[in-house]
């Protein structure tokens, strides 16, 4: 049983960083592949096809500051641009769609709650159909109370999921954030079918934050990766954007005890 390690990149120099520390793949960030010009983009597809690592994880293409669970979100203007950042990163091998940016869908704390719930399943909806034609998988990150109000749960998710009904959508799971989902270790089992993809970092992070595991930050990070291998996760799991040679080794090696 094994894994693919990753880093979580915000620019194209620490994806060059990311090649040269040894990572399998990049977690790309929302704003770095729309970004790209033409000639990039065909720059990094000859790296990806000279073997170099692939932007196998993206976040969502949404821009910071819209809210999918806002009044006048414009579902189609949206999905249209979600399309166009799509093809570009199945260009560069991108397999999943990771949105974990709780602002963009925090709810309004009073007025027409359950159709704004509506308006983001039906982006869900179609973001599955728009990702499910280049073959890529779209995961939610459920969040605790203090990053959003809505998708706060593995079991909310799986709820609101059955609803959209499409195959390509699941969720990711954060290792910071599994106490304040109510995730506890011992009850992932029991969701193990909804876990596409795992970040996993230090859970002391600060708020706004990700840090690496290190081997002298004093964390025991073995029942987490235990607890993986027992539901037979043998995903891509994506480490934070301070990963460099010696975190990957010290997680590499902690997976293989």
């Amino acid at each position: 049983m094994s894994v693919q390690w990753g880093r979580m990149v915000s620019d194209l120099t620490q994806a060059d960083r990311a090649a040269a520390d040894g990572f399998d793949f990049v977690q790309a960030a929302a704003d770095l592949v729309p970004g790209l010009n033409d000639d990039q983009v065909l720059r990094r597809k000859d790296l990806v096809r000279a073997g170099g690592p692939p932007f196998a994880v993206c976040a969502v293409p949404l821009p910071a500051g819209v809210r999918v669970t806002q009044v006048g979100f414009n579902l189609y203007h949206w999905t249209e641009h979600a399309k166009g950042a799509l093809r570009r990163m199945a260009d560069l091998g991108c397999r999943k769609l990771v949105w974990s940016e709780g602002r963009a869908r925090v709810l309004p704390v009073e007025g027409e709650v359950a159709g704004l719930k509506e308006q983001a399943l039906q982006f869900l909806f179609m973001l599955c159909e728009a990702a499910g034609a280049f073959g890529i998988m779209v995961l939610v990150e459920p969040l605790g109370p203090r990053r959003a109000n809505f998708l706060n749960s593995m079991k909310e998710a799986g709820e609101l999921f059955s609803r959209v009904g499409k195959d390509n959508l699941s969720c990711a799971i954060s290792l910071r954030e599994l106490e304040s989902i109510g995730l506890s270790l011992p009850r992932m089992h029991d969701h193990r079918q909804l876990i596409g993809h795992v970040q996993m970092e230090n859970p002391q992070s600060a708020e706004g934050e990700r840090r690496c595991p290190r081997s002298d930050d004093g964390q025991d990070y073995r029942p987490f990766l235990k607890e993986l291998k027992a539901i037979g996760y043998t995903g891509l799991i994506s480490l934070p954007d301070d990963a460099d040679a010696a975190g990957l080794e010290f997680c590499r090696r902690l997976w293989k005890e």
